[in-house]
């Protein structure tokens, strides 16, 4: 009974902890947020930077920029660097996740430091990509520019958020950084190619039930995909959730079609937000004081925040487990303190068990040959107070 209690109490303090970990989370990325929307000029140099560091890596390249404020130049093509094209939404996620974590300010630091040049740079690279995919093809860079712009910089994200817990806050993850990338670039890639096919038909679906609740509040107009876009660039949001879920291994034993579920409440919240988003925009259109605010900001969650957001609500407990967590390989359950558990549970004889060992003998091969040592005192001294009992 005395376990049991333990285990409860446990249970509620994972449970707090995934919580508080959610409402940080979201407060942080909310307030970055409204510092971007209400004060854009804070944020103009970013902008600057990106354009520089894009100007450095096509001058080493050998393409000779010209650099006018955020436009750059070269070959007899120009970008311009906006807000989105430098990443700041996607720092906003790792900023925000790192923050929210629960871990030591040490910890945050070090991740605040490396995280955050570690993505300006890879941006950089991203946008060195983009601008010679425009200025060899400029029929596919509308293509390669959302591809990249918004399906690859969310894995990113998530691939630094992964690293830190692995390498700086040595969280135990079931998914390797490295493996992770290769899986999600995989299904992204096949879910792109398919969406050719179905990205119209999503368009007109949304279409039509925006169309339904404008005219329900009296606003009589007909809306239809634009015939000269083929692929409209801010669907993509739905590619990286599915890629994310997709790829992450393992989801939960006690939760059979987890990844089912994920899929069909994501999609779905995300298909209604681009709802929300058709409607403002409409609104704003016929002039509505607040509507343009809304849309942005429906615009802006449906494109970064959802995907990463709510691959996090329903695989957190998959992909971050506390240092030590193990499976009992005896009953199933997740534990800490695995020989602790399978002692109280299942008694000291259990341990002999050669599933048990095999689990313990992995076990031991994370400590080091100071950890073996210690590991054995641990079961010696289990084995003789159970001998004493």
């Amino acid at each position: 009974m005395k376990y049991n209690t333990v285990s409860l109490s446990d249970k509620i303090n994972e449970n707090r902890t995934l919580l508080t970990f959610g409402a940080l989370f979201v407060v942080f990325c909310a307030a970055f947020y409204a510092v971007t929307r209400w004060t854009p000029s804070s944020f103009a140099p970013l902008n600057n930077y990106t354009a520089s560091a894009l100007g450095f890596l096509l001058q080493a390249l050998g393409m000779p920029p010209t650099l006018e404020g955020v436009v750059v130049s070269a070959g007899g093509f120009s970008v311009k660097i906006i807000d989105e094209c430098s990443a700041i939404f996607v720092f906003i996620l790792f900023i925000s996740f790192v923050l929210a974590y629960p871990t030591s300010l040490k910890n945050k630091a070090i991740g605040l430091i490396f995280g955050i040049p570690s993505l300006f740079a890879v941006n950089a690279l991203r946008l060195t990509i983009v601008f010679f995919a425009g200025l060899w093809r400029p029929d596919l860079f509308e293509y390669v520019h959302a591809y990249l712009w918004q399906t690859i910089m969310i894995i990113l994200v998530f691939i630094s958020c992964l690293a830190w817990l692995h390498y700086v806050v040595m969280v135990t993850t079931r998914n390797d950084p490295l493996a992770f990338l290769v899986r999600f670039a995989a299904f992204s890639s096949v879910l792109f190619l398919m969406w050719f096919y179905l990205d119209g038909a999503y368009v007109s679906m949304t279409g039509y039930m925006t169309e339904f609740l404008l005219n329900c509040m009296g606003y009589r107009i007909h809306l239809a995909p634009d015939p000269n876009i083929a692929l409209y660039p801010s669907t993509f949001n739905l590619i990286a959730f599915t890629a994310l879920i997709l790829a992450t291994q393992r989801p939960s034993v006690r939760a059979k079609g987890a990844k089912v579920k994920a899929l069909a409440i994501g999609l779905t919240l995300m298909m209604l937000v681009e709802v929300i988003h058709g409607l403002y925009q409409v609104l704003a259109d016929f002039g509505v004081g607040y509507a343009l605010e809304i849309m942005y900001a429906a615009q802006i969650g449906n494109q970064y925040f959802l995907p990463f957001g709510l691959w996090l609500v329903f695989v957190y407990a998959d992909v971050f487990k506390r240092a030590g967590m193990r499976v009992c390989p005896i009953c199933g359950e997740e534990k800490v303190g695995i020989v602790e558990h399978i002692r109280a549970k299942h008694g000291a004889e259990a341990l002999e068990d050669e599933r048990v060992k095999a689990v313990l003998g992995g076990r031991r091969g994370a400590f080091g040959f100071k950890g073996k040592m210690h590991l054995k005192r641990i079961m010696k001294q289990i084995q003789r107070s159970s001998k004493l009992r």
